[in-house]
């Protein structure tokens, strides 16, 4: 049995995504989609149903109007973004509480790095809602971590303050011999997310592997940026701190990546009120 196999099977219970995902997911694969019956597969769940609506109306989306009911999130927003809605509601539902886990802070992350992922996503021509979704899950392996090996995650927590991803994967190899990505990538197609972002979570930390997506420079990105602006770093700090072969691979100009980490930290509290 390998590494990573034991590794779940260790886990008493694995986190599991709500029905309602996967139905939702299945419901937009299909060629002619049945507006009014993805409707009612969201309406299911009353919890992500009311998680939809909440971040539908958030000040990202810009909404002309109150969106009060899954009807009008489909017609306002379009099936893409209902599904990531629908997705990222079920993702930060799946784990309700972790001893000895800031998971409010946890899932704060997440969501700011999903969000600044999009943004990111859309400058450099994209997959915005693939990229979002990536974000969002980036770190899921860390929490996987928290589960099964409390003391070493707190351990590699302290060990790893102020350094990137990369690092990070280092440390955790040599304390259990498995690292946040390979296990993000693995619960991933446990899940049955496509490919695309089971390779992003894989390699969004080592993101000039010959391996990895266009996607992962972009979540690599989000998340030294989202850690940045979460400590209040000032933006030019943030920036200077970035690989700068990632930067350059993005093919903006510092100017402008200054000038969007500013307007970055409205989702700083965009995430704060959903979470």
């Amino acid at each position: 049995m390998s590494p990573i196999d034991d590794f779940f099977n260790s886990i008493a219970t694995l986190p599991s995504l709500p029905k309602v995902v996967q139905e939702v997911m299945d419901v937009l694969d299909q060629e002619d989609v049945a507006l009014n019956t993805l409707a009612r597969t969201v309406e299911h769940d009353a919890v992500i149903a009311a998680k939809v609506l909440k971040m539908a109306n958030s000040s990202y989306y810009g909404a002309t109007r109150a969106i009060k009911t899954i009807d009008d999130a489909i017609a306002i927003l379009g099936l893409s973004k209902l599904r990531t809605l629908v997705v990222a509601s079920g993702i930060t539902a799946s784990v309700a509480s972790m001893p000895g886990l800031n998971l409010q802070g946890f899932w704060k992350h997440s969501l700011v790095t999903a969000s600044i992922s999009r943004e990111v996503a859309k400058v450099c021509g994209r997959n915005a809602e693939v990229a979002y979704l990536a974000g969002l899950l980036h770190n899921i392996g860390g929490l996987l971590i928290q589960m099964v090996f409390p003391q070493i995650s707190a351990e590699v927590k302290l060990a790893c303050v102020g350094s990137g991803a990369e690092e990070r994967q280092r440390i955790e190899h040599e304390a259990i011999g498995l690292d946040h990505c390979q296990i993000g990538e693995e619960l991933a197609n446990r899940w049955n997310f496509p490919h695309e972002i089971s390779r992003i979570l894989r390699y969004y930390a080592t993101p000039f592997d010959k391996s990895a997506g266009e996607l992962s420079p972009v979540v690599y990105l989000a998340a030294h940026i989202a850690s940045g602006l979460e400590r209040g770093d000032e933006p030019e700090a943030i920036w200077q701190s970035l690989n700068a072969t990632v930067a350059q691979a993005l093919n903006v100009s510092p100017a402008e990546w200054k000038e969007r980490i500013t307007s970055y930290q409205a989702l700083v509290q965009e995430a704060e009120a959903f979470v």
